[in-house]
């Protein structure tokens, strides 16, 4: 499927997706557009830019909020063979898409495994940056957390992906407490399907980026990125649900302690998703910290 700009993505849930040529290949995103100080979301695995949609329109009213579809399984647009898509890659994918579309001085915001590459590319490239604000993440030794570390090792075997594909169709398995029922109290099984998989169930082009990335997942990013956000400067907070078992409230609080100038809010009734459970507790927050940075 080819989006030309603007252009209405399958599985929108009413927001008209933008595509943006970088140097390692297109990128379909979602912008609210204005001319206040410019958010940028990071969402995680088999999901998209369609899973900030409470947030966004609760913050658009002052910022700019610009959300890119990673390739992370549920994307629009592959990304050709040959792109680097380890950690360090996307971070280099993030600095192409902010480069074509002139953004400077943003606040990320990373969530899952998008916080994951939120801090490699805070460390890779503090100078676009005004501020770091990650939420339920990968983080430390936890890349990936333990529920999903046969992915890498199992994704690239023959037909691993198709049966993935193919297992989602059942909206009971998909909306599981082992799957993507585990990563919020407030996902309907329909919304699983229509937001997050229905990419990756119907479109078989879009999952070798998913092969490609899982194959690159390794703590010694995420700890490495720990050490160097430690040394740097750049303000940063963490915003923690509560109520997460992929990532307990215990490695947040390990996290702000490995970043000392990071500071920690709990946002209590949120699982990995904050933003689905709690989106008007967490846009109160991300508003806060952009407010401090002026």
């Amino acid at each position: 499927m080819n989006l030309s700009d603007g252009a209405q993505a399958a599985g929108s849930p009413g927001e008209r997706r933008h595509v943006v040529e970088t140097a390692m290949g297109q990128v379909s995103y979602l912008d609210s557009g204005g001319s206040g100080a410019v958010l940028v979301f990071l969402h995680g695995t088999l999901a998209n830019a369609d899973t900030w949609r409470k947030l966004t329109p609760l913050l658009a009213n002052r910022f700019r909020c610009v959300q890119p579809d990673l390739p992370l399984g549920a994307h629009h647009l592959p990304i050709g063979d040959g792109v680097d898509l380890t950690p360090p890659g996307i971070a280099d994918l993030l600095e192409s898409f902010l480069e074509a579309l002139g953004l400077d001085e943003v606040v990320l915001v990373g969530n899952d495994t998008g916080g994951a590459y939120a801090q490699v590319y805070a460390v890779a490239y503090p100078s676009r940056l005004r501020g770091l604000l990650l939420s339920n993440t990968d983080c430390l030794e936890v890349f990936p957390p333990e529920q999903f570390a046969a992915m890498p090792r199992f994704i690239g075997v023959p037909g691993y992906c198709a049966a993935m594909a193919a297992l989602f169709r059942i909206k009971r398995f998909a909306a599981g407490p082992s799957v993507l029922g585990l990563l919020s109290h407030s996902l309907t099984p329909d919304e699983i399907r229509s937001l997050y998989l229905a990419n990756f169930i119907e479109r078989p082009e879009i999952r070798p980026n998913l092969r490609s990335v899982a194959r690159g997942w390794s703590q010694r990013h995420t700890q490495a990125a720990a050490v160097g956000l430690a040394a740097g400067s750049l303000p940063t907070r963490i915003c923690w649900g509560g109520d997460d078992e992929l990532f307990p409230l215990e490695l947040g609080e390990r996290l702000a302690d490995a970043i000392p100038h990071a500071d920690l809010v709990v946002i209590h009734g949120a699982r990995t998703y904050v933003h689905e459970d709690q989106p008007e507790a967490f846009a109160a927050e991300l508003e806060r910290f952009a407010v401090s940075l002026d």
